[in-house]
């Protein structure tokens, strides 16, 4: 009986850090790799090879179900789907609830610590490796998701916001530095966010600040047109979130900018991929709001002298 299934709840950009570990099912267990989350997530899995997302309950028989998350509708869906052996991969001890053993067994749980969150969730996957560990890869979006009406103009894509709004650098340190960069390259930059009011905010302020070679989609893209965005843009600019995953996975050159979240866990060292974490402050946290323009602006002028 090929294939199995695989639950996973959490955000769009832990969904991509999980790929590796997919590509690794796929690979021992064979087709369909049948992934059971978030609904508004199946067009990012329609970019990794071999994977499907399921729709609905599962009734198809499998022999294996493997669970990448602690949600209680993760627990719940798992108990309800075909699978002889049911397997359970978290990242911390503090996460395992009553109900785990009994329908998972013991949970596998070396702990996170500063390790990558994709590699740790690669080296933990109960199946052989077809190979070493690489970071996650998506295959390029077809142009029918471009958005609407979009200039074939280059750009490189900010995306300002994330789901917390502590994760946000303040918007005129933004406009500086994309007017500092328009002026000494004659670089278009196109902003993108979700669609809460504050996320929407933000990237009016910064659009406001920084000039008219600034183009805010903020609200107006669906998921397919931020993932076209983030494949076909020259660089991505980000704070900690998807945006800054979907640039490795797509091999766009990215510049993350990190407050108090561990960035040996959501950053994947390399050339192409340039992170800035903010100085701690008296109390020991690292806010985003205390990280200086010019760091920025010299990362960013060393990524786009390598283009």
């Amino acid at each position: 009986m090929s294939g199995c299934y695989v639950v996973f709840h959490k955000q769009l950009g832990d969904l991509l850090l999980l790929e590796p570990a997919l590509s690794r099912l796929r690979a021992h267990h064979g087709l369909p790799v049948c992934v059971l989350t978030r609904n508004g997530h199946a067009p990012l899995l329609e970019l990794m090879p071999g994977l499907r997302f399921q729709h609905g309950l599962a009734l198809t028989p499998r022999s294996h179900l493997y669970c990448f998350d602690h949600q209680n509708k993760s627990a719940l869906r798992a108990l309800l789907i075909p699978a002889r052996h049911k397997r359970a991969i978290l990242p911390e001890k503090r996460e395992i609830a009553w109900f785990h053993r009994p329908l998972f067994g013991d949970p596998i749980v070396t702990e996170l610590g500063d390790r990558y969150v994709a590699e740790y969730f690669w080296d933990n996957t109960p199946v052989p490796a077809p190979g070493p560990f690489r970071p996650p890869r998506l295959n390029c979006p077809s142009d029918a998701w471009k958005p609407p009406g979009f200039s074939n103009e280059p750009y490189v894509l900010l995306n300002a916001t994330s789901g917390w709004q502590h994760k946000s650098w303040l918007p005129e340190r933004w406009a500086e530095v994309l007017r500092d960069l328009h002026a000494e390259y004659g670089i278009r930059f196109v902003l993108t966010s979700a669609f809460t009011d504050w996320q929407i905010r933000h990237c009016q302020e910064i659009e406001t600040l920084a000039g008219p070679f600034v183009t805010s989609l903020a609200s107006t893209t669906s998921l397919e047109n931020f993932l076209w965005l983030s494949a076909h843009a020259r660089m991505v600019f980000t704070v900690d979130g998807a945006a800054s995953h979907l640039a490795t996975a797509f091999g766009v050159r990215s510049l993350t900018l990190f407050g108090r979240t561990n960035i040996h866990n959501w950053h994947y060292p390399a050339a192409r991929h340039i992170a800035l974490q903010a100085p701690p402050s008296r109390d020991g946290i690292c806010r985003l709001r205390d990280l200086p323009v010019p760091g920025v602006l010299e990362a960013a002028r060393a990524l786009w002298m390598n283009i």
